[in-house]
């Protein structure tokens, strides 16, 4: 039987290299600059998958630290734009994005939106509980998800009493949360729904409970009889061996493949459950396994917008306000805590259609139009990024012009060189073309020109199709 989740030795024919270490940075991250990828191979593997969970409490105090800077000046946090920005900017910021990439995996998988919450601060707080515990035990997760105020109010908690139990969060904690559709009756969801009778959003935002609105009766719950609150409902949900492998299954089409094979579905669930579902355990694995660094997950994702326009941020070390960032990540069709509805956003192909494809093109040519010099705001450096001596010098032919060195170069940086003949022919010779046409003279003497067209060209490769897997 093969183990497609046993750890992976490079070797000579199969080593950590530049593409590997980029593969796991962009799965445990956003994106990863050519200095990160570098650093990732000099460490090796393992060293850089534990790297990854790095609790780094020092950066969190210093998230803490601006948090209250901003908020005591000029921030209002009853404003969801502020919210999202404040996110985005720990997705910028942070040395260790695992974090906010899980963040992001269980927003979409616990999803709330503030559009019915309708308060920006219980949005907040819902995100600091995700980040906190969404590396540890999913049981914990779980039960701070079902007492957590914001999902009191999107999922009609806060409204459900012993005379009147909601059945909403009971139906979505099996049907989506937990075990998955088919592992359990309507009956079911009834008897779950009693059982978290009780729970309401106080007036200073918090969950409280009221026993009076509880139902402490019997209840007949997946085959066992007792009275059930929602923490035993929780508990038992946890031992039933449907849940493993709905959560290992969403696991791996985030961070591995969009159709993981049936038996490695079966590999995935057995470690989630001796991992007894700690998500850092899983994980770790998964980043160390075999299937990992195959070619069923190279590349085989379709980047989300928070992926690609945080990753070419990151990649790029440009800079670029939240807001501009958020409107194009909006159009693209992904809103931070605002997802579409109660199952998240679909994700891989339905990331891309003609309204959404377009925005991304969008993005592409704003991107590589900015200002290079600019001491604030939105900039990109240009010279940085494409050093002038690039267009300069080629081996073995001194002080010679080389728009084909240009492209490589470009290549490596996003693409990690996996760059087709053709396209590089193509882009070389975008490259020198103006509106007049080619011209490898101005190209080769006159430096606005050649920035000019780097620029073009930088558009027509965040633009590539490969670029927008990760």
């Amino acid at each position: 039987m093969t183990q497609h989740l046993r750890p992976w030795a490079p070797s000579q024919s199969r080593p950590f290299d530049v593409r590997a270490a980029a593969h796991l940075l962009r799965r445990a991250g956003f994106g990863a600059s050519p200095a990160d990828i570098a650093k990732a191979v000099d460490q090796g593997l393992e060293a850089t998958v534990d790297g990854l969970f790095d609790p780094a409490a020092d950066e969190e105090a210093e998230f803490e630290r601006t948090l209250a800077a901003v908020q005591d000046g000029f921030v209002n946090f009853d404003d969801i734009s502020y919210v999202q920005g404040w996110w985005l900017y720990r997705m910028l910021r942070t040395r260790v994005p695992l974090k906010e990439k899980l963040t992001l995996f269980w927003h979409g998988h616990f999803a709330t939106s503030y559009l019915k919450v309708d308060d920006a601060y219980l949005m907040h707080r819902q995100i600091q509980m995700l980040r906190a515990l969404g590396a540890g035990s999913f049981r914990d997760l779980v039960l701070a998800v079902a007492k957590d105020p914001a999902m009191l109010v999107y999922l009609d908690g806060a409204s459900s009493g012993k005379e009147h139990p909601n059945e909403n969060f009971a139906r979505e904690l099996m049907e989506l949360f937990t075990c998955g559709i088919g592992h359990y009756g309507e009956q079911d969801v009834l008897e779950a729904a009693r059982a978290f009778t009780g729970w309401y959003r106080n007036s200073a935002g918090s969950a409280s409970f009221n026993a009076d609105e509880h139902d402490a009766g019997r209840k007949q719950f997946l085959g066992l009889s007792g009275r059930f609150d929602g923490a035993d409902i929780i508990d038992i949900l946890m031992q039933q061996p449907a849940t493993p492998r709905w959560i290992a299954g969403k696991l791996l089409n985030f961070f591995a493949s969009p159709d993981p094979a049936a038996d490695v579905l079966d590999e995935a669930a057995g470690l989630l459950d001796r991992t007894q579902m700690n998500i850092k355990w899983f994980l770790r694995e998964l980043f160390l396994s075999d299937y990992f660094f195959s070619k069923a997950c190279y590349r085989q994702q379709i980047a989300s917008p928070a992926e690609y326009v945080v990753g070419t941020i990151r990649t790029l070390r440009a800079h670029v306000s939240g807001s501009n960032l958020l409107s194009h990540m909006e159009t693209m069709g992904q809103t931070l805590l605002e997802p579409p509805n109660v199952k998240g956003w679909d994700g891989q192909r339905k990331w891309i259609n003609s309204s959404t494809w377009t925005a991304r093109l969008e993005f592409a040519n704003f991107f590589a139009m900015l200002d290079s010099n600019s001491p604030v705001g939105d900039r990109l450096d240009l010279k940085s990024l494409v050093p002038d001596d690039l267009a300069w010098r080629e081996p073995g032919l001194a002080r010679r012009k080389s728009p084909e060195r240009v492209v490589a170069w470009l290549a490596d940086v996003l693409l990690q060189g996996e760059l087709d003949d053709a396209s590089r022919s193509k882009l070389a010779t975008l490259l020198v073309t103006g509106d007049d046409g080619e011209n490898r003279e101005a190209f080769r003497d006159d430096a606005d020109f050649r920035h000019q067209r780097i620029r073009a060209v930088l558009a027509a490769m965040l633009s590539l199709p490969a670029y927008h897997t990760c």
